[in-house]
């Protein structure tokens, strides 16, 4: 009797695979827009970790947001609306949906390669897009708002990892335990 083939790999599961990657697209409204993760940050340094981690882990929802802001100043252009919404589509679906290469007539593009081919795609497509400057420029103007006020305003996930810029001063007051006696408000 012959012994029998190993059984197959088990197929990638993509909610695994887009949770570990820093190109997916984290969950919407339990993540991104959660409102009991917002809050002001307390010093510099603060707002520094927060804006550095928050831009790598929302990347790619930061850059669908930038891309909606970019649709909403086209509707008054319509024919120019419906191209860029379907290289926009092909942005999220190519980029960012997917976790295997791309195979096209056997010959497989790597994320950096469909990366590249998107861009000047949508440089071109802007060429000859007619739409004025400065709707281009008040869509980046507005996006780089919107992702600098989400990225500042969340805390990030790793925040109780966060080193204090007090740590020094902080580690003679913790010499007893956790607890540090009762504060007042000033």
């Amino acid at each position: 009797m012959a012994p029998s083939p190993p059984p197959p790999p088990p197929a990638a599961q993509p909610a695994a695979a887009a949770t570990g990657s820093s190109q997916s697209i984290r969950p919407w409204f339990e993540d991104f827009l959660s409102l009991s993760s917002l809050s002001l940050p307390t010093s510099f340094h603060q707002l520094y970790h927060r804006l550095h981690k928050n831009l790598q882990a929302f990347r790619a929802n930061y850059l669908i947001v930038s891309f909606v802001i970019f649709l909403l100043t086209l509707i008054p252009h319509p024919t120019t609306f419906l191209s860029f919404l379907l290289i926009i589509l092909a942005w999220i679906y190519l980029v960012f949906a997917r976790d295997e290469p791309l195979v096209v007539f056997d010959f497989e593009l790597g994320r950096r390669m469909v990366v590249i081919l998107l861009t000047v795609i949508t440089f071109v497509a802007l060429g000859f897009a007619s739409v004025p400057r400065s709707n281009i420029f008040m869509s980046v103007l507005i996006s780089a708002v919107v992702v600098f006020l989400h990225a500042i305003l969340r805390t990030p996930d790793d925040a109780d990892d966060m080193e204090s810029p007090y740590g020094a001063l902080l580690s003679v007051v913790d010499e007893d335990g956790p607890a540090r006696g009762p504060y007042t408000l000033v």
